[in-house]
């Protein structure tokens, strides 16, 4: 990607998450959850904007109709804070990389790993010996 996207890219992140912490989106399906922007995906032209998001707090159904409710009053302010000719529109995607993060976790929790069946430690000890040689 170029500069000039990166750094739109940036700023599109910022001020939508500015705009959600500071309650400027009056829908009541946003007002008592938490909403990190995890990341923006933007086209080369600027044209569209991919805005994925994580919730807490909750449901992410409720939550993505209320930011698609709300895209056209943010790509207003997008484009009017950042100075653009054409503001990109907005979609929204719930980000679950924390959902599965959290998925994983739980599952290497309930792993049972089984004792050596020779009755010794699977990781050798080290011995002075060992940590002499080069």
């Amino acid at each position: 990607m170029t500069i000039r996207v990166e750094r739109v890219r940036g700023r599109i992140r910022e001020e939508i998450a500015d705009m959600l912490q500071r309650g400027e989106v009056h829908d009541p399906r946003l007002a008592l959850s938490m909403i990190s922007i995890t990341d923006v995906t933007l086209s080369r032209d600027l044209q569209y904007a991919v805005v994925h998001f994580s919730v807490m707090g909750q449901d992410v159904e409720s939550v993505l109709s209320g930011l698609q409710r709300a895209a056209g009053f943010m790509r207003a302010r997008v484009g009017r804070s950042l100075s653009l000719r054409h503001a990109p529109e907005l979609k929204f995607v719930p980000d679950l990389s924390f959902a599965q993060g959290d998925r994983i976790e739980k599952l290497l929790k309930t792993i049972q790993i089984p004792p050596d069946s020779t009755g010794e430690d699977a990781v050798p000890e080290r011995t002075e010996e060992d940590e002499r040689e080069p």
